[in-house]
């Protein structure tokens, strides 16, 4: 009986450290949060003689990613003026790395660039590189740009995406453990199986099967010492051995019950408790980047860190 408690705990103890790493929905927000403009919140411009336009690129590299977002920029731009400029004249000062500035001026192009922002994606595999430009309407004129706008690092937009994703997982975790429970309450490993833990609860159903079958079947054998107990013709030493095999097979079904009892209340905390392999693990080991300056030229700090998330 030992081997066989000691057997199942050990086999409980494996399954409960088997972790299956999910994709977490909620792992985009992480790192540096992205500003309102880039979420979808383009800014209404203060007058009519100018418009508000995000553009993005893609690439592994971070300054080619910035530099084909500026070329999309230069092209609404010269989509939308009356002004005739060359467009391989734009790349050609992209690519000698002459300033906004310069450019703007030289070719007279009625843009300014308000904000920019750039981010990894979340396999860590290419930058994307947002834009927030003000664009002239027109060519004729001069524009009366906002040159002060000052809602670049805003991110609200970010912030309650994120609490919303987090809280749908939360909710999700509720109902996965409280299903789990109830589902283990009336059948033994059924909470761990709903998580996807079919070892742990196959040997959750396994032990309290033998415990509990062993404990009624000792029940049955101990009537049946009974019966030879208060059979007529019963000799006194058949009526000695038949009650001490009783006391014994009561012994054996009052523990075999007891420990049954013990390890059910175990099966329902661990199937509350364990990881439920469906949804995004609570703790995570992973290396650490810590952002030292958020927007235009971001550097970071590395590091290893434990993440928890309630």
């Amino acid at each position: 009986m030992k081997k066989f408690t000691l057997l199942i705990a050990l086999s409980c103890l494996l399954c409960a450290n088997s972790i299956n790493a999910q994709d977490d929905p909620c792992s985009k927000y992480e790192g540096r949060p992205m500003p309102d403009w880039v979420m979808g919140a383009t800014p209404e411009p203060h007058n009519s003689s100018y418009y508000y336009k995000v553009f993005d690129s893609a690439s592994p590299d971070r300054e080619e990613a910035r530099n084909q977002a500026i070329k999309k920029a230069f092209q609404q731009a010269m989509a939308f003026i009356s002004n005739t400029v060359n467009s391989a004249d734009v790349y050609e000062a992209i690519a000698e790395g002459r300033s906004l500035n310069v450019i703007s001026e030289t070719f007279s192009i009625p843009i300014y660039f308000t904000c920019e922002f750039s981010k990894k994606t979340p396999d860590g595999k290419q930058w994307v590189y947002w834009i927030l430009c003000q664009i002239a309407v027109r060519g004729n004129v001069v524009p009366q740009f906002d040159t002060h706008f000052a809602e670049c690092s805003s991110h609200t937009i970010w912030d309650k995406e994120k609490e919303d994703c987090l809280k749908g997982i939360r909710d999700a975790r509720k109902k996965a453990n409280t299903s789990a429970i109830i589902a283990s309450a009336f059948i033994p490993g059924a909470g761990q199986m709903l998580k996807g833990h079919g070892g742990s609860g196959a040997a959750f159903l396994l032990s309290e099967l033998a415990l509990f079958g062993g404990g009624t079947a000792c029940y049955f054998m101990g009537q049946e010492q009974v019966k030879t107990m208060k059979a007529v013709g019963t000799s006194y030493e058949q009526y000695t051995n038949a009650k001490n095999m009783k006391n014994v097979y009561d012994i054996a079904m009052y523990t075999a019950f007891g420990v049954g009892a013990v390890v059910h209340i175990g099966n329902m905390v661990h199937a509350w408790v364990v990881m439920d392999k469906r949804l995004p693990q609570n703790i995570t080991f992973a290396p650490a980047i810590i952002p030292t300056n958020e927007y235009i030229t971001p550097s970071y700090a590395y590091g290893a860190g434990v993440q928890i998330k309630f």
